[in-house]
């Protein structure tokens, strides 16, 4: 009989550390893990599709560079996520696209509802209820509510992608889910909605 192929599932520690070696098919191979997961968070800092996209690949070609000098991290989804956001900044700030990062800065708090979701009447309501909560909060708890319950990132990994120190981002969470609680009753039903979202995205 023949033998059948053996198929090896690489973690990611183990893909950083042959990329930093210089094996391009790990490279490669974080590229198409992470590509559109860091450009479904870049578009709610930035609309604009295109720029966005360079954004990344000058994140990766930068990454390819220095490779060797680069570090071993803990979390390269959170890593990535880093790069990206302060990458989009850098480049507005270029351009004049907006000003500094503040709380006036935008996020897009539009809640994607997947395909293997029925979209039925209720299921809806609920986008639209949820996006209509959202945009009426600053944008840095938009941002770790999205972190948190849509890529299901801990209290240590938005701190580090945000730029902000824990008890800042446990302070900002706790007073985006109290107004969550004040706006609206059915929370347990909203929490479950967007842990469900983060489950399917971070398994994508």
């Amino acid at each position: 009989m023949p033998q059948l192929k053996k198929i090896v599932i690489v973690n990611d520690q183990q893909l950083w550390s042959d990329f930093r070696a210089g094996d391009h098919g790990a490279y490669t191979q974080l590229i198409q893990n992470y590509f559109k997961q860091m450009f479904t968070y870049g578009i709610r800092l930035n609309k604009d599709r295109d720029f966005v996209k360079d954004c990344i690949q000058d994140v990766f070609y930068d990454l390819w560079k220095r490779r060797s000098r680069t570090s071993q991290v803990e979390s390269v989804k959170s890593y990535l996520f880093t790069a990206v956001r302060n990458r989009i900044y850098r480049e507005q700030k270029k351009w004049n696209i907006t000003t500094e990062v503040t709380d006036d800065y935008a996020f897009d708090a539009e809640i994607n509802i997947e395909v293997r979701i029925i979209e039925d009447q209720n299921t809806v309501e609920l986008k639209r209820k949820i996006e209509g909560i959202l945009n009426n909060m600053p944008p840095r708890q938009k941002e770790i509510l999205y972190l948190r319950f849509y890529e299901n990132m801990d209290h240590t990994k938005i701190a580090e992608i945000m730029g902000l120190n824990h008890q800042v981002v446990y302070n900002l969470l706790h007073k985006a889910l109290l107004r969550l609680r004040k706006d609206w009753a059915i929370l347990p039903c909203l929490f479950s909605s967007l842990q469900f979202y983060g489950h399917i995205a971070s398994n994508k």
